[in-house]
């Protein structure tokens, strides 16, 4: 196109016209961002699944440190108890083809073998009664009121029931003692404890007075045939711990907690004693006295100065000892009111220093045989204080001779309950299922429960330990290793040692 003056006027207009435009006070339109792609969002991870729950199906399902059935035991658990693992899912498989989970109170168990791992709230099966955490005694005991009382393998009929009654088919179906047999202990329940030792189921108390007759009885001749209803028989005074009772009308049968079933009206229900020692504290403190009999007196100064007795504050009565006065024959001890008991019907317990070889944050129970009384400490502070009953001392004779052991301990085990039963050539065979609250110190020597006698401050053992249920109800909570929950047996390891234990002087010879 050729240049005109028309052509530069043209260009001219249109270029002012865009410079004015851009001028004009009003912003250009903001510049449009090209649309950004939306970015996708990870998917939410599902919740994890709640731990397994853990059923223990064996009457003693061990814990285990390792992942083998070989390793060493922390403890175990008892049939029916429940406890939580740490994960939905087994930590191993190893050998143990259901699993092997880890347990919230430290350990491990095999899914199958010895639990059973399940999800919810429905058991996955029927359980027995479990501990009772709020009762003295764990579980409910009953004894043979009487000789012979037949023990069923299953629940009897009213048929069977019947028949055993008679003497004459009751002996037929009885095994007798092997002829090798020179009627030995029988075991406990398996735990790792020897169950034996300890005869203070008071075949002296309540048992029947044949021990030394000819053909007297022994817990293998106590045993029934293996193809017979009847597993075995109690003697008077055996004790067995019960679950629940069942209908044979017009009878009634109690099942044990060891799955075994007796004629309810052969069994008398026991409670055991309610004496119970005291918690040390600001205005609890030692030393303390026990009265012993309920004969004893309170005596207090009448007018003339003589002394009188005012009252008697009964059998186990405890009170603050202030002072002393007297001494052989006319020594006092006086309580915080003035009053005044004979120091040969009382019992005193006395602050101890704590021994060389425990360290001032460790616990330690003081086991006084002369004095027939313990005391917990926590380093030099004294917690608890009660009396107990000592191994039975009668000189001269080594049948009669109980004595618990003197020396230094550590506890060794902690059981909430443990069968002890065997022979003994004086006072004959003893059993008693699941004697509450033991705690192993020295072989099969033991600090437990006695819920069969109300003697405490007087020997009265075959060389345990007897405590009153509250008392060692409230030791075994306080001792270690402490017990994990739903557990039923602990022993201790390398990062926790049982508590110290020292047993020292002689008991008194009845």
């Amino acid at each position: 196109m050729a240049w005109t003056r028309s052509t530069g006027l043209i260009l001219w207009i249109v270029g002012n016209l865009a410079l004015n435009a851009g001028c004009s006070g009003k912003p250009d339109p903001a510049p449009v961002e090209p649309p950004q792609r939306a970015e996708t969002a990870a998917p939410a991870k599902p919740p994890a699944p709640p731990p397994k729950r853990i059923f223990a199906r064996k009457f003693v399902a061990k814990v285990r440190t390792g992942l083998d059935r070989r390793s060493r035991s922390l403890g175990y658990m008892r049939a029916g108890a429940v406890v939580t693992a740490t994960t939905a899912e087994p930590v191993s498989r190893e050998r143990c083809r259901g699993g092997w989970y880890m347990l919230e109170g430290g350990g491990y168990v095999c899914n199958v073998a010895d639990v059973i791992a399940f999800d919810g709230e429905k058991l996955p099966e029927v359980r027995g009664a479990q501990p009772n955490p709020e009762t003295a005694l764990p579980y409910q005991f009953g004894y043979a009121k009487r000789d012979r009382v037949p023990v069923f393998r299953r629940l009897p009929t009213i048929e069977e029931l019947r028949a055993a009654e008679d003497p004459a088919v009751l002996a037929a179906v009885m095994r007798g003692p092997p002829e090798d047999s020179d009627g030995g202990v029988v075991e406990g329940d398996s735990t790792g404890d020897s169950g034996s030792g300890d005869s203070e189921a008071s075949a002296a108390d309540t048992a029947s007075e044949t021990s030394e007759e000819e053909g007297a009885p022994t817990l293998s001749s106590l045993q029934g045939h293996e193809a017979s209803p009847v597993l075995r028989v109690l003697m008077k005074g055996f004790y067995v711990s019960l679950d629940r009772e069942f209908d044979v009308p017009p009878r009634k049968v109690w099942r044990t907690l060891h799955n075994e079933f007796i004629p309810s009206e052969a069994l008398a229900l026991v409670t055991g004693s309610e004496f119970e020692g005291a918690v040390l504290d600001e205005t609890t403190t030692l030393p303390l006295g026990f009265v012993l009999s309920s004969d004893t007196c309170a005596y207090v100064p009448n007018e003339k100065g003589a002394l009188k007795c005012a009252e008697k504050p009964g059998y186990h009565f405890r009170f603050h000892v202030a002072s002393r006065e007297g001494e052989g024959k006319k020594a006092y001890v006086v309580d915080d009111a003035g009053r005044r008991f004979a120091e040969r019907d009382v019992t005193v317990l006395e602050l101890r220093k704590r021994p060389k070889k425990v360290a001032e944050d460790e616990s330690w129970i003081d086991v006084d045989l002369e004095r027939q009384s313990l005391v917990a400490y926590e380093g030099d502070r004294p917690v608890y204080a009660t009396l107990i009953s000592s191994g039975r001392v009668r000189r001269g004779d080594p049948k009669k001779e109980h004595a618990t052991p003197a020396g230094v301990y550590r506890l060794l085990s902690k059981h909430v309950s443990h069968v002890m039963d065997g022979d003994n050539a004086i006072d004959g065979p003893y059993s008693i299922e699941d004697v509450p609250y033991v705690m192993y110190f020295q072989g099969a020597f033991a600090l437990h429960t006695a819920f069969w006698h109300n003697r405490f401050g007087r020997p009265k053992s075959h060389g345990c330990v007897n405590l009153a249920p509250k008392d060692a109800k409230w030791l075994f909570g306080w001792t270690d290793p402490k017990l994990p929950a739903s557990w039923h047996g602990v022993y201790p390891d390398a990062k926790k040692a049982g508590t110290w234990v020292f047993v020292r002087g002689e008991a008194p010879v009845l």
